[in-house]
């Protein structure tokens, strides 16, 4: 079963601070310990040495290894004092000659070191007697000078105590180690909990912050350095949602005021030609103009839709090459009449082909040369071009007339925004046109701009990408 990660995270740092002093203290408790046993085993090897020598030395001044036998005292005298060793003498066969502590138990087979040769480390080995005495041991042959007859000696140290030790040390360090785990997984949650206190304040700024309090950003500062690149990602995130909720706020305001208009229009009218009988011709009128305010809510609710799939891009856009030339000259045969009746000039200066969507195309291009008609003063000339600019096909839009304010321009294809202020017009715009002209642009992967040229001129740019 798989165990899950503790959510809070004063206590997973807590407790991999437990884990980290856990396998310190480990590493070098094990580090300590085994150089304890080595030394250990360092001095118990140089006592084995030690008696080697001495041993050697007193049956090289035997006179025989049957002296030895009936007479082992020197051998057995030199052991005096020292407890916890074993000596074991043996004639060249194998039989017994001296045997310091049979109770010990007989010892394993060892690898005998020829005579005059020092016992190497591979010849000390720990082991155990037949008892269960722990001891480290050795064997070598040994020369009777006199008789020049061999015997062999066997050497072996009680370890029991060094075991003990070791085994007292082994857990000294087990306890230690699982103390100072515990010791620093509570100062850990200590000193986490206090450290990510700044954390937990600017999550308390954060609980502050409300729909209507979205330009209340967290404060920087006070934010430690870790946390600041965040703080900051975190005031952008607000900037950005608090200018949305603006745009949402007006759109709203926007949209309740532009259907507020006709609703009204169309009550008024109606309860004015309820208020006494009328004639026929009377109610028919009505009925024409109610039409018209029905159309006009059509487009609107239209238009509003467009935008909305455009947004989500729910708009199937079919990709075509098209003729500039040609699509301009169509869409200033549809404008011709109101061109007329507004007293203006439409004139196409264009060349070159286009890759985009022609429902598309005409609809934002008719949304500009409707504006520029509406803003051109009679007797003037509205240009539409088409170029290619680099990698790029910039159709235009050029009227002259009154210029458009500094302010106005950044806000000017915002939905429902119209740079009067006065909305003296809104009875023929509802303020979507531009809106939905940089829509149709996005769909393309182009953009739109608009310019004001040396000679008062107003221009509309689309730039449509030419790999499109």
């Amino acid at each position: 079963m798989r165990l899950q990660a503790p959510r809070s995270l004063t206590v997973r740092l807590a407790l991999l601070f437990a884990l980290a002093t856990l396998l310190t203290f480990t590493m070098v408790g094990s580090y300590l310990y085994y150089s304890l046993a080595r030394q250990l085993e360092h001095h118990d090897d140089q006592e084995l040495m030690g008696k080697i020598t001495l041993m050697r030395h007193l049956a090289a001044k035997a006179r025989s290894v049957q002296a030895i036998r009936d007479d082992p005292h020197s051998f057995m005298d030199a052991t005096l004092g020292h407890d916890d060793l074993l000596l074991i003498l043996r004639s060249a066969d194998g039989a017994p000659l001296l045997d310091t502590r049979p109770e010990a138990g007989s010892l394993p087979a060892l690898p005998m070191t020829a005579a005059g040769q020092v016992p190497d480390e591979k010849s000390r080995q720990n082991l155990r007697t037949s008892a269960g005495l722990p001891v480290r041991a050795t064997a070598l042959w040994a020369s009777i000078d006199n008789s020049g007859e061999k015997m062999q000696i066997i050497v072996a140290h009680n370890t029991s105590d060094s075991i003990a030790m070791l085994a007292s040390y082994r857990q000294q360090i087990l306890g230690a180690a699982l103390s100072g785990a515990i010791l620093a997984a509570l100062l850990g949650y200590v000193l986490v909990r206090r450290g990510l206190r700044p954390a937990r304040l600017i999550a308390q700024q954060a609980h502050s912050i409300t729909a209507q309090r979205l330009d209340r950003g967290l404060d920087v500062a006070s934010a430690p350095y870790e946390l600041q690149q965040l703080v900051v990602a975190f005031n952008g995130m607000l900037d950005r949602l608090h200018d949305s909720f603006q745009r949402l706020s007006q759109f709203s305001a926007d949209l309740a005021h532009d259907l507020r208009t006709p609703i009204n229009n169309l009550m008024v009218q109606t309860q004015v030609a309820l208020a006494q009988p009328r004639l026929p011709e009377e109610y028919q009128g009505l009925l024409v103009s109610n039409v018209e305010e029905y159309e006009r809510l059509a487009r609107m609710l239209d238009n509003m839709l467009f935008l909305a799939r455009a947004d989500h891009a729910h708009v199937a856009v079919a990709f075509g090459q098209l003729d500039c030339q040609l699509e301009l000259e169509r869409i200033a045969d549809y404008f011709e009449g109101v061109a007329e009746d507004s007293g203006v000039r439409l004139e196409i200066a264009a060349s070159g082909s286009i890759r985009a969507d022609a429902m598309l195309l005409r609809r934002a291009i008719s949304n500009l040369v409707a504006n520029a008609i509406r803003y051109t003063a009679a007797g003037q000339t509205i240009v539409l071009g088409a170029a290619q600019a680099g990698q790029e096909t910039v159709i235009s839009v050029s009227n002259p007339g009154p210029q458009i304010a500094d302010s106005a321009v950044p806000r000017l294809f915002d939905r429902f925004y119209r740079a009067d202020p006065a909305r003296s017009d809104s009875a023929s715009s509802a303020g979507l046109g531009l809106a939905i002209v940089q829509s149709i642009m996005k769909l393309h992967g182009g953009r739109v701009e608009l310019s004001r040229s040396a000679d008062q001129m107003t221009v509309f740019k689309l730039h449509f990408p030419a790999d499109r």
